[in-house]
């Protein structure tokens, strides 16, 4: 029998946004090291803001007329996601509180498309922090 909820979850968990140190353009090495082996899909946006944290983003999710850019992995498996949590500091064993947590969000790719992608919400205060007003935490 075909279930088309567990379908659904399954197609809604193999992709990934990201638009901070992941991106494959950045110059850190989380790139190659988290993402090695997912496919790249498109750029994408979803509407957000980012804000410059440290030395990375943080996004937060806003229905306004902000877009946060970055792109979309199609991922291998659960344990890549799993890495990536623990490199985003929301794996279940790490310390609390956690500043993100992975959610589904609605991306929007190049094409014009809309995907469901995990992505990595950050969940602290950002009143103090700069917000990056061109989306793209990349253009410096």
């Amino acid at each position: 029998m075909y279930d088309s909820n567990a379908t659904e979850q399954k197609l809604k968990s193999d992709y990934l946004f990201v638009y901070g140190t992941l991106r494959g353009t950045c110059e850190s090495d989380a790139h190659k090291e988290y993402l090695r082996g997912a496919d790249f899909v498109s750029p994408a946006k979803i509407r957000g803001k980012l804000y410059l944290v440290d030395y990375y983003p943080g996004l937060v999710l806003s229905e306004t007329e902000h877009w946060a850019l970055g792109e979309v992995y199609l991922i291998e498996n659960e344990a890549q996601l799993h890495d990536l949590d623990v490199y985003e500091g929301c794996a279940k064993n790490s310390p609390q509180p956690h500043e993100y947590e992975r959610r589904i969000v609605s991306a929007v790719l190049s094409s014009g498309e809309n995907i469901n992608a995990w992505a990595y919400i950050y969940k602290q205060d950002t009143s103090k922090f700069k917000l990056i007003e061109s989306g793209d935490f990349l253009e410096k």
